[in-house]
């Protein structure tokens, strides 16, 4: 179901967009190293809306064969050709009624389309054996960059940093490929806003920094914020959802149409992000790693059926498009000190 070819072999065309339609499914480009004994693994465009690492990817291998040798073999994996060309182009999360890749790994015994790839990619990478793997994405919203791991160990630290000054760690377990035990350090890269330009230049030049380093534990593993065990808060499934100013009386959730601006910063007690509509008294909930609903310890309603935060928390991923926030989730929350 992939199809792999050799760096060597790559006839690359003059522009990404091209580049991506030549693409027949989902790729992997494999670029040999000074070291051919080790091996790194970047994951790009494991969701279709969000084209950085596909740009790094590509601006990469433009020099690759010129210019200096990537430190090790490098597998560069491009998942989601198809919803990525699907028109309007980058705007699609995956193909209109299949499923979400990021939600599919570590399935093993469905044989949908979208589980069988997730497969494809989980058994690709674990035949490689690699060092280190990276997965290129962009937050769903505007927003700062970030990293996601499932541990703060010192090697996942180390390999953040060549992006980023934010790592969360998470046992939130949702299918993605981050979650998948490959004997190495597995980051997940959220490079910022998919229009941004900062969030382009923050991949390649990441991208780059992680290919050519020569020895990834030398790096120095103090440079980085550290959030723990972020709280995932979703729509009820069936409540609806719209963004503004103020409530909407026949929507069940209004989010502020400002809601991305909450990400840049931590938000103080009695931040108001939205409204609830006044008959509808269970439409949110706040999921923890263990499972519980911790939405009222996160959040209340005040006599307006606004939304409140309770305490300070710093907000991940919130975006103003509703049919990610309600496919997947509003946003994430942690509270920090």
């Amino acid at each position: 179901m992939l199809n792999i070819i050799q760096a060597d072999d790559l006839d690359l065309p003059e522009t990404l967009h091209s580049w991506l339609f030549e693409m027949p499914r989902a790729t992997v480009v494999e670029v040999k190293g000074k070291d051919s004994s080790r091996c790194r693994v970047v994951s790009a465009l494991v969701h279709g809306n969000e084209p950085s690492g596909l740009i790094a990817a590509y601006e990469y291998l433009k020099n690759a064969l010129t210019e200096q040798a990537p430190a090790t073999n490098v597998a560069l994996i491009i998942s989601s050709v198809r919803a990525a060309r699907q028109e309007p182009m980058f705007t699609h999360r995956f193909m209109p009624g299949e499923f979400d890749l990021n939600r599919r790994f570590g399935l093993t015994n469905t044989h949908d389309r979208v589980s069988e790839l997730a497969q494809n990619i989980t058994g690709y990478i674990r035949d490689r054996k690699p060092e280190a793997v990276i997965d290129l994405h962009n937050t769903s919203g505007s927003s700062p960059s970030f990293a996601v791991a499932v541990s703060d160990q010192s090697s996942i630290k180390k390999i953040a940093g060549l992006f980023t000054s934010k790592l969360i760690i998470t046992h939130l377990s949702v299918g993605a490929l981050m979650e998948q035990n490959f004997n190495c350090p597995v980051v997940t890269i959220e490079c910022g806003g998919a229009k941004e330009s900062e969030s382009h230049q923050l991949a390649i030049h990441g991208l780059k920094a992680f290919v050519e380093c020569p020895d990834l534990t030398a790096l120095a593993d103090d440079k980085l914020q550290v959030f723990v065990q972020p709280i995932r808060v979703t729509a009820r499934e069936g409540v609806s959802l719209c963004y503004g100013d103020s409530a909407e009386p026949d929507v069940g959730i209004t989010l502020l149409t400002r809601i991305e601006q909450l990400n840049q910063h931590p938000i103080e007690p009695g931040t108001c992000l939205g409204w609830l509509h006044p008959k509808m008294t269970d439409s949110l909930q706040a999921m923890n790693d263990k499972g519980i609903n911790v939405i009222n310890d996160m959040f209340e309603r005040d006599d307006n059926n606004r939304l409140l935060a309770k305490s300070r928390l710093q907000l991940f991923m919130a975006t103003s498009r509703a049919d990610i926030a309600l496919s997947d989730c509003l946003f994430y929350a942690v509270p920090v000190t």
